[in-house]
């Protein structure tokens, strides 16, 4: 999404929630992803992440509009979705007017 969108001003950020004891491995998916953006870790308590945004764990993708407010919440415990749903909510954002 970077790559695509990144030049038309989208920003995008990685958390992980994984274990302390797997964040080599978390980092390693990352680079072998070629993941140029920030990526974060998250090292509250799952409780604590989980009731402030409301998820059940991860995955999930959140997008936000030029005014930093939530757009959508994608996760697959809560609906269906696809890369594509996500491409076209960000493209309709792109073109609204700032």
């Amino acid at each position: 999404m970077q790559r695509k969108y990144g030049p038309k001003g989208v920003v995008c950020v990685s958390v992980s929630v994984d274990p302390q004891e797997d964040f080599d491995k978390a980092l390693g998916f990352l680079k072998e992803k070629g993941a140029a953006f920030p990526n974060y870790y998250l090292d509250e308590e799952q409780e604590v992440y989980q009731d402030r945004f409301n998820v059940r764990g991860p995955p999930v993708v959140f997008v936000f509009d030029r005014d930093g407010r939530r757009a959508a919440k994608f996760h697959p415990n809560e609906r269906k979705y696809e890369e594509k749903d996500i491409d076209e909510l960000v493209e309709a954002l792109l073109k609204a007017k700032p």
